[in-house]
C-alpha cells in the first residue's frame, strides 16, 4: 500500500485564474483566461456543466489545468435550468440522516431505464395524482384502500379469487347482453322479495324442481 502510494505523483502547487469558456472540445473546454487560452478539464467536484461564455475558476498546475466552478453565467433569470452532470454514475449518500428534494414548482425523475425505489415503507401524499403506465404488476400479501368513489372504465376485467365476500348497501348491475353464472351450489336469500321478470323464463331441474310458499299464484 505503501509503495502504491510512493509510486503516485504528487502535485507541488497550482495557480487559480478566473477565465470564460469560449469552446467546448468534447470532454474539454477552451478557457480564455489573463494570462492566455488553455484547453481544461472539468474537475470531478465540478459538477456543474460549464457552458459557453460562462466565468470559470480555473486551476493550473504542472500536469495541466482544469475547471473548478463555474463563478457566473449571464442570462440566467428565467432561462434554462442549471445542469448537473457527472462522468460517470452518481451516488448521494446520507449515512447518518434523511435525504431531502424540495423545489417550488416540481421534482421530476426521468430515466430512459429502470427506476426503482427501495424502502422499508413509502408515503405519498398529494392533492392529485395521475398514473399512465402500459403495463403494471402488483405482488403483494395485503391490499387496504379507503375512498369515497370509484370509476373503472375496461373493455376487459379478469378476477381470479379463492374467496371474494362484498358487503354493500345496494347494487346495481347493468348488463347490454348476457350474464352467466356457473357454480355447483347457488343461493338466493332476500328478506323482503325476489323479482324474476322476462319475456320468456324457464326453469328446469335435472332430478328435481320444487315451487314451495304459504301462496302460490299462476297466471
Amino acid at each position: 500500500m505503501r509503495d502504491n502510494l510512493a509510486r503516485q505523483p504528487i502535485d507541488t502547487f497550482a495557480v487559480q485564474e478566473v477565465g470564460t469558456v469560449v469552446a467546448a472540445l468534447g470532454r474539454s473546454l477552451r478557457v480564455r483566461a489573463g494570462s492566455g487560452e488553455y484547453e481544461a478539464r472539468r474537475a470531478v467536484s465540478c459538477l456543474v456543466e460549464p457552458e459557453l461564455g460562462d466565468r470559470v475558476l480555473l486551476a493550473l498546475h504542472d500536469e495541466g489545468c482544469h475547471v473548478l466552478a463555474v463563478l457566473e453565467r449571464e442570462g440566467r433569470e428565467g432561462g434554462a435550468p442549471v445542469r448537473l452532470t457527472a462522468d460517470g454514475p452518481i451516488e448521494v449518500s446520507a449515512p447518518a440522516g434523511h435525504l431531502t428534494l424540495a423545489a417550488e414548482h416540481g421534482v421530476r425523475i426521468v430515466s430512459p431505464g429502470e427506476t426503482a425505489i427501495a424502502s422499508g415503507k413509502v408515503r405519498v401524499a398529494a392533492t392529485e395524482a395521475s398514473l399512465a403506465v402500459g403495463a403494471m404488476t402488483y405482488v403483494g400479501e395485503q391490499l387496504a384502500a379507503q375512498v369515497d368513489r370509484v370509476k373503472t372504465v375496461a373493455r376487459e376485467v379478469e378476477s381470479v379469487a379463492e374467496r371474494l365476500v362484498q358487503r354493500l348497501e345496494r347494487a346495481y348491475r347493468f348488463v347490454a347482453e348476457s350474464e352467466q353464472v356457473r357454480a355447483n351450489y347457488v343461493e338466493v336469500s332476500a328478506t323482503t322479495a325476489v323479482s324474476i321478470k322476462a319475456k320468456t323464463t324457464i326453469v328446469s331441474g335435472g332430478e328435481l324442481a320444487k315451487i314451495d310458499g304459504g301462496q302460490i299464484h299462476v297466471g
